[in-house]
């Protein structure tokens, strides 16, 4: 057998040399989000701006049929209640938050009427008689629910009345604390039903207030798409106030009453407002000047237990500076309350709450009420100080009977002016003592639920018809009853009609500028038969006022609000003019009539003096404006409305495609990352329920039990359980899970599937989530 060698191997080829790759022949790759975002076809500027404003309002098509709103709305009511019920429409909820005296009750009754559903009021027991007047008038049914009723710790198991399809909250302000009785219950009471939220004043402290109001009717995660990645987050003012600011506009109808005259003055009902100037002033204290010196320097030196002796000592101030009766009846209670602590510390305890009660009953003041808890629950046995019972003796003495020159000067104002005037204070006993000093001046007085013409007993109604019969719908009062002065707390400065006085006298200052303009509110309104309304503002002298420094918190409040967009804004001076960051909404309302525009892509080009690209941006299932400049590209609302309202009858130029095509990829990653927090949204459970963190796992074991069993309706029920509790919930549907999870009985799958099955549906987060551009505007040099 013989043996053939292997042929020889072919030479090798010619390696080809490998191409060189230089940094700056490196391209970025194209923006693949830009494809999505892909201007169509031109179209004149005004329809543009008709297209991104209706995007912007959530509006429902301009071939559709308008809504027919009743012939008793103003103008201004008309466009707010169109407003509202879009919002409503969208969101399951809405902030009614026009200023004072606008007519906003008969915003929401029409709003409640036009849903054509059952609905429910919840006000406070002062206001239930005004709005059953205005049921009546208007042949409409409500089940009313009080303020103070949700205030009850029995008001946990409300369920009432169980048909309400709505919820109108009158004074909804008072419903931002979520630690309050009042708030769970009503968090509670709303869920699966849409609320409409009506106050003047949403915005006591901070923006961040409003997102506690949202979380009523919103889940946690629902505003994602416009930046707030979680509300609960919001509430705790961890975003910057722009952002707050241009996201809560979107559920909010907020005009102040310069932007109604301006935009709705013409039209079939008149707007008339009283005019208004600047605010009197009275610089006057409680007693001679030497006197109160020596009472505050001695007030200065209480140390109450606990660690609120600062906060003890101001409120102890303000009641000095209200009145001497006011200042002693706080005195009496502090020494009773030094009393029952030595009682309880000799028996080794601390005070219990029934003790604290009795010393500071509800009636005596919330503020009294705010100061001493805390000196309640300091750890540890409850001390005394022999020192402090000396003080309050010794303060006791100096407050005795002597002239009072704050009282004195108010009794001059009101034997020098004509004209009904209500005078505010905050303790009781300044309101019995005013009683008695002004007696024989046809004078009354409101005191929580009852009143008093003199020292006669009365109801509450029966002093409000005969101080205002005309704005109370009553007869003129009998000789005897006839009243011009009003003394009130503050109870009383929210919602009522009081336009027959023309004088507010702010002889006690509130804490929040808010307050102030709620006071002014019973009076300046829309429709008040005098043409000039006036506001008396009564401060402490200069050695008080260092002590208490109301002046400067108030003007410190007054900034805040004003960066937050209040609609209305009051000083110690009287009206301040309000900045409007809230109203961009209502000035979209205007531009959005015009010839119908493709559904997506509108362009249009202007010539301006601000170069910029408005891009209207459909994220999800909801609409943001982008504003790309020269310099940055942010969520800006506001400045692109402006731009919008400018385009409507500006001079179209030829559309830059390379100039818009370049804005479409610089707000690209803006974009991809909203669009990645949606879909973080849909299973992350961080910065969510903290309930729900521990329940998932438990959920997916009970999950995998039934796949096992192949029980596919289980595993279907399941499914939906854990996509609930992975997503955010409303404020009542958390505090509804928060009650199973604390009975005393072992929690089970079922007890937390039926939980859940008595839910509202949650939306579905299988599709994922979608960016169009719905309309582009470019402005710049022609």
């Amino acid at each position: 057998m013989r043996w053939h060698p292997w042929p020889p191997p072919p030479p090798p080829l010619p390696r080809p040399q490998a191409p060189r790759i230089l940094a700056e022949q490196l391209a970025p790759l194209p923006e693949p989000l830009a494809c999505l975002l892909r201007p169509g076809t031109e179209a004149p500027p005004a329809v543009v701006a008709a297209a991104g404003a209706r995007a912007l309002l959530d509006l429902a098509p301009l071939e559709q049929a308008p809504q027919a709103w009743p012939p008793w709305l103003a103008p201004h009511q008309v466009a707010a209640a169109e407003r509202l019920a879009a919002i409503l429409r969208r969101y399951g909820g809405a902030l009614l938050a026009d200023a004072v005296g606008l007519g906003k009750s008969y915003v929401a009754l029409a709003v409640a009427l036009a849903l054509e559903e059952p609905f429910a009021l919840v006000v406070p027991a002062v206001l239930a008689p005004q709005w059953r007047v205005l049921l009546a008038q208007h042949d409409a049914e409500a089940a009313i629910v009080t303020h103070e009723s949700l205030s009850r710790p029995s008001s946990t198991t409300l369920h009432y009345p169980p048909r309400t399809c709505l919820f109108v909250v009158d004074e909804a302000h008072r419903f931002r604390n979520p630690d309050t009785n009042r708030y769970r219950a009503l968090a509670k009471l709303v869920v699966g039903a849409r609320v409409l939220l009506v106050t003047a004043t949403p915005i006591h402290n901070r923006i961040a207030d409003l997102f506690q109001l949202f979380r009523l009717f919103l889940r946690d995660h629902d505003l994602t798409a416009l930046g707030v990645a979680s509300l609960r987050l919001a509430a705790r003012a961890a975003l910057d106030v722009e952002t707050l600011g241009a996201v809560a506009a979107r559920l909010i109808v907020a005009r102040s009453r310069s932007r109604v005259q301006a935009a709705y003055a013409e039209g079939p009902l008149m707007l008339r407002f009283p005019s208004r100037g600047p605010g009197e002033i009275v610089r006057a204290g409680p007693m001679p000047d030497d006197a109160l010196r020596g009472v505050i320097a001695e007030v200065q030196r209480l140390e109450p237990p606990g660690d609120a002796a600062a906060l003890f000592r101001l409120v102890l101030l303000s009641q000095l500076a209200s009145s001497p009766p006011a200042f002693r009846a706080s005195l009496v209670r502090y020494e009773a309350f030094l009393d029952l602590a030595r009682d309880a510390a000799v028996d080794g305890r601390t005070l219990t709450r029934r003790e604290f009660q009795r010393s500071f009953p509800r009636t005596a003041g919330e503020d009294l009420q705010l100061a001493f808890l805390p000196l309640l629950l300091a750890p540890g046995p409850s001390g005394t100080d022999d020192r402090d019972r000396d003080v309050v003796r010794g303060l006791r003495d100096l407050a005795g009977p002597a002239p009072d020159p704050k009282a004195e000067a108010l009794e001059r104002l009101l034997a020098g002016r004509a004209g009904k005037t209500i005078v505010f204070v905050q303790p009781r006993a300044t309101v019995r003592y005013l009683l008695r000093r002004l007696r024989g001046r046809r004078v009354a007085a409101v005191i929580g639920d009852t009143g008093l013409f003199g020292d006669e007993p009365a109801t509450r109604a029966e002093v409000l018809a005969a101080f205002a019969p005309r704005a109370q719908h009553a007869p003129p009062p009998a000789r005897a009853l006839e009243t011009d002065i009003l003394i009130a707390t503050d109870l009383l400065s929210e919602g009522l009609n009081l336009q027959d006085a023309t004088r507010v006298v702010h002889y006690d200052l509130p804490w929040s500028p808010a307050r102030l303009a709620q006071r002014v509110g019973r009076v300046d309104r829309l429709g008040s038969p005098h043409d000039r309304v006036e506001t008396v503002t009564f401060l402490p002298p200069p050695a008080l006022e260092r002590a208490l420094a109301v002046e400067q918190r108030l003007a410190a409040k007054l900034v805040t609000q004003a960066a937050s967009g209040a609609a209305q804004l009051e000083s110690v001076a009287g009206p301040e003019a309000a900045r409007g960051r809230l109203d961009w909404c209502d000035r979209l309302q205007r531009l959005r009539s015009g010839v119908a525009a493709p559904s997506t892509g509108t362009v249009a080009a202007v010539a301006a003096q601000a170069t910029a690209v408005v891009l209207i941006v459909r994220i999800g299932s909801l609409v943001e404006a982008l504003l790309v400049t020269d310099h940055d590209v942010r969520p800006d609302p506001g400045e692109a409305t402006r731009l919008l309202e400018e385009a409507a009858c500006a001079t179209p130029i030829a559309v830059d495609c390379a100039r818009l095509e370049r804005a479409v990829q610089r707000a690209a990653p803006l974009v991809r990352a909203r669009l990645a927090a949606l879909e973080d949204a849909r299973w992350r459970a961080s910065d969510r329920d903290r309930l729900s963190r521990r329940l998932i796992p438990w959920v997916l074991g009970a999950a995998r039990r039934a796949a096992r069993r192949g029980d596919g309706r289980q595993l279907a029920r399941l499914d939906a359980l854990v996509s609930r509790l992975a997503l955010g919930m409303t404020a009542g549907e958390e505090l509804l899970l928060d009650e199973l999870l604390s009975r005393r009985t072992p929690l089970t799958v079922r007890n937390v599937l039926a939980w859940h099955e008595r839910l509202p549906p949650s939306h579905d987060t299988t599709a994922a989530p979608q960016a169009q551009l719905v309309a582009a505007l470019l402005c710049g040099p022609g």
